[in-house]
């Protein structure tokens, strides 16, 4: 189990991704630390819950809810390790389980995120993620998979993500790959009333322009429209909505996934999906028209 921990980790580290924007690494932990805080949900929880104010043993028991036989040894062998301090009846962390503390949340958030199909993300380039949103990856803890439901509409837009957009109020996208299906969609979004704001790389665009040119200038004639392309690299996709946000990644070797998108639905991670088109849209240049 902890071989598991530690390799996850260490591999979530080479990817860049930074503790609560802190400029030490996850695999700067030794396996030590690794040990005595992950190796024991008790410990884990003691110290998390420890991380605002001292607590009473009854306190401990009664929000841990756990017997002494069985938070007693937790609890000694946090001291025993100089994070844990004790006064009369009241624990607290030390100077260095409070800076542990800090440090704890981020990793068990990103393990959340990365623990129910750790194979996808190990597999995908999670580095094309700008650095400031992959530091915050965390969010997308409750996150799921959309897939098209058989081969033959392998390079289709998946259905999940269509029905979700088309209740979609508020729509905003990146887009790194050209799609037919795409200019007349959002043109049927437009002229339905959405609120639509796309952002496309230049070789998109240049290609949408060249074959879609008379879709795109009807696009953007709609005063409920903003459309910005971006000369900088981007790798990823991805559509945040009122509703729910897809993220798709290309695999580590640079190929795009046409099979696999992230799928949230969470406030937070909506927030996320907002936060990472407005990075791009400030490197981006808004058109008006062709």
């Amino acid at each position: 189990m902890l071989n598991v921990v530690i390799f996850r980790i260490n591999t979530i580290a080479k990817l860049g991704i930074y503790l609560s924007g802190s400029c030490i690494y996850i695999k700067n932990m030794n396996r030590q630390l690794l040990e005595l805080i992950f190796l024991s949900e008790k410990r884990k929880d003691l110290i998390l819950f420890l991380k605002d104010e001292p607590k009473s043993i009854s306190e401990i028991r009664k929000d841990l809810n756990v017997g002494l036989v069985a938070i007693l040894p937790q609890i000694k062998r946090l001291r025993d390790n100089s994070l844990v301090l004790k006064a009369g009846n009241i624990y607290s962390l030390s100077p260095l389980g409070i800076a542990v503390a800090g440090k704890m949340q981020p990793i068990i958030d990103v393990l959340s995120v990365f623990g129910s199909k750790y194979e996808y993300w190990a597999n995908h380039a999670v580095e094309s993620i700008p650095a400031p949103l992959r530091g915050r990856i965390g969010e997308l803890a409750n996150c799921t998979f959309s897939e098209p439901p058989d081969r033959t509409r392998l390079f289709e837009p998946h259905r999940e993500f269509v029905e979700n957009l088309m209740v979609s109020k508020k729509i905003k996208g990146i887009a790194s790959i050209f799609h037919p299906d795409y200019p007349s969609l959002f043109l049927t979004f437009a002229e339905r009333g959405a609120e639509i704001s796309l952002l496309v790389t230049r070789p998109v665009y240049e290609r949408t322009t060249e074959e879609y040119g008379a879709e795109l200038s009807e696009f953007l004639r709609f005063e409920n429209v903003s459309f910005y392309v971006c000369s900088k690299k981007i790798e990823l996709s991805h559509v945040v909505t009122d509703r729910f946000l897809s993220l798709t990644l290309p695999f580590s070797d640079g190929t795009f996934d046409h099979k696999e998108d992230v799928l949230c639905f969470d406030p937070v991670a909506l927030q996320w999906g907002e936060d990472l088109f407005a990075y791009y849209r400030k490197i981006s240049d808004k058109i008006t028209k062709i």
